[in-house]
């Protein structure tokens, strides 16, 4: 019951593709990422000009933590956990070329932090986005305290998280949690127009770009993901995190 990750290439771009199993939204857990570094491998070994991320399920993009994980979540496994997210997640941050989220339908928690590890993001306006970890008495771990300030400023980071209000994508381009917000109807053309205007430019010149803008960002990058991992073992040393935590997973049974 794991999400896989397909990858195709359609000429110069590369399509990074979430395929849940039927009937399920995109989730991550261990062997997803696995399959999602391994997919970046083959990517670095020879870059396109240009990698989009999208899900084959038009209801969702990703939703986060497969509900296995949470099950099996604890003040000792939630460290390496975050690490290995951030670790796959600074990876494709880091490739050499421009990448491209899509998002239809929900895009919460880890999903919204796979999207904000992407140079742009493109969203239908059906599409809902949050950080939406603190329903559940966590924060989140892979990178999302500081991409979503990056993205929004503090004072929007803030009160997005506070609330995990969920955001249509007319207000998610508002903000500045999205670069672009069309009717779903409308989104493959508009990601058609962003990779073929990044096809017709020098492929060294937009990954020296992409380097020099994020080299000041390195350290804080590392810095963040020691931070969120031990922030995190501490939510799940909170006895009300672990009450939430417990409630949402009888919910599931």
């Amino acid at each position: 019951m794991h999400t896989e990750i397909q990858l195709e290439f359609e000429g110069t771009t590369a399509l990074l593709k979430l395929v849940p199993p039927p009937g399920k939204p995109p989730t991550l857990d261990y062997a997803t990422l696995a399959r999602l570094d391994a997919a970046l491998d083959t990517i670095a070994k020879d870059p396109p000009r240009c990698v989009v991320v999208r899900s084959a399920e038009p209801k969702y993009f990703c939703v986060g933590a497969n509900i296995n994980v949470l099950k099996e979540t604890n003040s000792e496994t939630i460290v390496p956990w975050c690490m290995e997210g951030h670790r796959i997640f600074n990876r494709l941050e880091s490739l050499p070329c421009p990448v491209l989220a899509e998002i239809h339908g929900y895009a919460f928690g880890g999903g919204l932090e796979l999207a904000m590890a992407c140079d742009v993001i493109y969203a239908a306006t059906e599409a809902r986005l949050a950080q939406s970890e603190a329903a559940l008495g966590f924060i989140p771990g892979w990178g999302g305290t500081g991409r979503l300030v990056r993205r929004l400023g503090l004072s929007k980071a803030k009160q997005l998280f506070f609330t995990g209000t969920a955001v249509g994508g007319d207000e998610a381009r508002e903000i500045g949690l999205v670069d672009l917000a069309v009717p779903a109807a409308d989104l493959a053309a508009a990601v058609e127009e962003f990779t073929t205007a990044v096809a017709h430019n020098d492929a060294s010149a937009l990954s020296t770009f992409k380097q020099l803008v994020h080299e000041p960002e390195l350290l804080d990058r590392d810095r963040c993901a020691a931070a969120e991992a031990q922030a995190s073992r501490g939510c799940l040393e909170n006895t009300e995190t672990i009450e939430r935590l417990t409630q949402f997973l009888n919910k599931r049974k």
